[in-house]
């Protein structure tokens, strides 16, 4: 399993907010950094797509302006990770539609954290971990059949149910598609389709997400000072 953060509307808000960027008005100019109108409200959209929280202008000025600090030191102490960084951007985005440098670094500062939240996942996430995402969920409701999930059997909450826990832990290593365990003596299979296999991926990503959250504060803190 592959966690990467998709950002939704990319490609919209690059058409929407490039084509006037040359006519924003600039709101903060400081220690050569430069931040307008438009990249504030990039910035607030972006950060809403990925945490699903609305920014007022000063909470996301401010964070606009470590976010430029830390990547203007990333820059200076780090570049090899950086252009690393970029060349994953630009693969995805295409490097020909960003045409602004601060929208670059909030790309390039997302995509920083995700770097300490694959690392976690790659590295120390354990059944324990995965055990407490499940124990996140209020219910975990998941369809069973005898025959491949061909036919439907029933529901069955699966919050608790520390095999099939064992199972997915299994599966998220080998990435397999196939969740096999044994209700009443009975072998089943458990049907997860595209949609339920992302919700359980989205309460993985944000459990690492809070597990590495004061590194990566400390990480930031310290490319400030530098």
């Amino acid at each position: 399993m592959v966690y990467k953060r998709l950002y939704k509307l990319l490609l919209i808000l690059f058409f929407f907010f490039l084509k006037n960027i040359s006519y924003a008005n600039i709101i903060y100019d400081k220690n050569n950094v430069i931040i307008s109108e438009l990249d504030l409200d990039y910035y607030k959209e972006m950060h809403y797509q990925n945490y699903n929280e609305n920014l007022n202008n000063s909470k996301a000025l401010k964070n606009l302006v470590i976010i430029k600090n830390v990547i203007n030191s990333l820059k200076k102490n780090n570049n090899d990770f950086v252009k690393r960084i970029d060349e994953s951007i630009y693969t995805e985005i295409g490097k020909e539609n960003i045409k602004s440098e601060i929208i670059l670094d909030i790309l390039r500062f997302f995509r920083t954290k995700n770097e300490f939240i694959y690392d976690y996942y790659y590295n120390n996430f354990n059944i324990n971990d995965l055990k407490n995402v499940f124990f996140t969920f209020e219910n975990l409701k998941l369809p069973i059949s005898e025959n491949n999930c061909l036919t439907i059997i029933k529901l069955v909450d699966f919050k608790n149910n520390i095999e099939f826990i064992n199972e997915f832990f299994k599966n998220m290593r080998s990435d397999s598609k196939i969740y096999k365990l044994s209700i009443n003596n009975i072998k089943y299979n458990v049907c997860i389709n595209q949609i339920n296999k992302e919700i359980i991926e989205k309460q993985i990503f944000k459990y690492i997400e809070l597990k590495i959250q004061d590194n990566f504060d400390k990480f930031v803190y310290e490319n400030q000072r530098k």
